[in-house]
């Protein structure tokens, strides 16, 4: 592994064509405590695109940095052309207190929630930040940015492959990426207070293109999942011309989504599973009392399938019970 690089000081061009390494970024402009995350470099013997991943966003979802470190050892750099960049651990405080996000005790915030950052902010928000003017100082229109998570540890997620409604040419490019990458859900994140902060969608509203995934979580680590992402990644490179054997495009059917939250606090049981076809109206699930009194009836809003669930039983107001998707 190579010596620290400065975040500002980062340059591709400084790695010869042929490097396949781990080097150590460093992130410490304006931080009250600076932090060196691990980044994989491969760098091809001949010019083209960079993509870079991010994972671990959330400090529960470990699907992302395997398929990293899975993917980045695959490279043969000889038939590689332009660079992939994998950042595997992006909110490293929330990977190592196990939690989605950053630990109570520096700020309790989620890092997806805090994009483009501020640099007089808490930890989290001046992490968010740095990593914002790195990726944006580096990539350009020409380049890929893609952001690996899961259902972390109380949800579970059908594998979904997501991009922003910019309404340019980034989301057209995008889009086009989502297909690429071969999922058979294809998400068009609705535009919220929320999705706009996460790390994607704050580089797709820079002008970079930009897709994220959800697979299934459950704090597992399932290999189908892993290899499905690795898969995806593969996929996109060809597809960028950076690798060979580009995959076949499918147009596929596209999907917006409606988050189902808790009015109440209690116990969830659902009565409807991940993936069910549901009906406008009909129930979904019920928020118990310790004692068995009925708190709250969760009916669907609309026919839809569903795509994610809360799986933690514990629940209050305002968690999200499903995300339920209907086609755009």
């Amino acid at each position: 592994m190579r010596d620290r690089i400065a975040s500002t000081e980062f340059d591709i061009k400084d790695f010869a064509p042929g490097t396949h390494d781990w080097c150590h970024l460093h992130f410490s402009d304006k931080m009250r405590v600076p932090v060196t995350l691990p980044l994989a470099v491969a760098r091809g013997a001949s010019n083209g695109p960079t993509v870079l991943v991010s994972s671990l966003v959330h400090g529960d979802e470990f699907e992302g940095p395997s398929a990293i470190a899975d993917f980045f050892n695959s490279i043969d750099v000889s038939a590689l052309s332009g660079t992939f960049l994998g950042l595997p651990l992006a909110n490293p405080w929330a990977y190592a207190g196990q939690f989605r996000s950053t630990p109570d005790h520096f700020d309790g915030l989620n890092l997806a929630r805090q994009f483009p950052g501020d640099p007089d902010g808490s930890r989290t928000q001046q992490h968010a930040a740095l990593l914002y003017d790195w990726v944006t100082r580096i990539l350009t229109p020409d380049d890929v940015f893609i952001d690996l998570h899961s259902a972390g540890t109380f949800y579970e997620y059908l594998s979904m492959i997501g991009y922003h409604p910019t309404g340019d040419e980034t989301e057209s490019a995008s889009q086009n990426l989502a297909f690429a990458f071969g999922f058979k859900n294809v998400w068009r994140i609705p535009e919220s207070p929320s999705s706009t902060r996460t790390f994607n969608g704050s580089i797709a509203r820079s002008g970079i293109p930009t897709i994220g995934t959800e697979v299934r979580g459950t704090g597992g680590l399932r290999e189908e999942d892993v290899h499905e992402l690795t898969n995806g990644l593969r996929n996109i490179l060809a597809f960028k011309g950076m690798l060979p054997n580009p995959p076949n495009i499918i147009a596929r059917a596209i999907s917006s989504t409606q988050q189902i939250c808790f009015a109440a606090s209690g116990l969830f049981r659902s009565e409807v599973d991940l993936g069910a076809r549901v009906k406008a109206n009909k129930p979904l699930g019920r928020v118990l009392s310790i004692e068995g009194r009925l708190l709250e009836q969760l009916t669907a809003p609309h026919d839809g399938q569903i795509w994610a669930i809360r799986r933690f039983a514990s629940v209050y107001p305002d968690d999200i019970a499903y995300l339920i998707a209907e086609p755009v």
